[in-house]
């Protein structure tokens, strides 16, 4: 019997995997074996003979940044030249070109800009969902929302209220990187811990939104703190 039959088996099955068979798993070759049971899985999971997806479109609204990322080539400081706000009336008509080709979500994210309030970005919201009510506002990302928190002295939640009240539908998981503050702390400066990422979620998600969730790998992370991440 192949090493990791059994631990594909409890996948298929639905059984949670320990931290070592995970690591087995990344650990082996046998990608056929693995993509059989991711697909046995998903069945299980969503048996009816199709798929879904939605047109969503990736708007930046700024590449000013206080963190200091060194995977990061679209940020610039807050004094530095090439830093840049998109301009709402830009923003809007990207959005609207997004909806004239059947998109239903719009990916909003940015810089950890130095000096925008709350304020701003609800009105960003509100300005989006007074002209396209029907677009899936997906935006800020926990580093993002941290953020607002430091830069307003609010809490999680008050910044998650009123961002909700402003139109936001859910929210990216982007800025996990790892979720190992080892790695956090060497790839990255002024950005969220893993605990205050993992918080922002927590809150968001008592409060019944709706989030996604990413992984960066391939970089200085081992294959334990792969598993650890998918683990939190």
């Amino acid at each position: 019997m192949n090493s990791i039959t059994h631990i594909l088996e409890k996948s298929v099955a639905g059984e949670r995997l320990t931290f070592d068979e995970g690591l087995a798993l990344l650990q082996s070759h046998d990608l056929v074996a693995i993509g059989k049971a991711a697909n046995a899985v998903t069945t299980r999971l969503h048996p009816e003979p199709y798929r879904t997806y939605n047109i969503d479109r990736n708007i930046n609204y700024t590449n000013i940044c206080t963190a200091v990322c060194d995977f990061c080539a679209f940020y610039r400081g807050p004094k530095e030249e090439g830093g840049w706000v998109l301009p709402r009336e830009e923003l809007l008509k990207k959005v609207e070109e997004t909806v004239a080709l059947g998109g239903d979500q719009i990916l909003m994210q940015g810089g950890l800009h130095h000096e925008y309030k709350l304020e701003w970005y609800e009105e960003l919201l509100q300005d989006i969902r007074s002209r396209f009510p029907t677009v899936n506002l997906h935006a800020f990302s926990p580093p993002e929302l941290f953020h607002f928190t430091k830069l307003n002295g609010l809490s999680i939640k008050d910044v998650l209220q009123r961002l909700k009240a402003a139109g936001l539908g859910s929210i990216p998981g982007g800025g996990a990187e790892i979720l190992v503050d080892r790695v956090r702390d060497e790839m990255t400066r002024g950005k969220v811990s893993t605990d205050d990422w993992l918080e922002v979620m927590r809150v968001w998600h008592e409060m019944g939104g709706h989030s996604s969730a990413t992984m960066m790998f391939g970089h200085i992370e081992t294959l334990e703190e792969r598993i650890e991440h998918l683990e939190r």
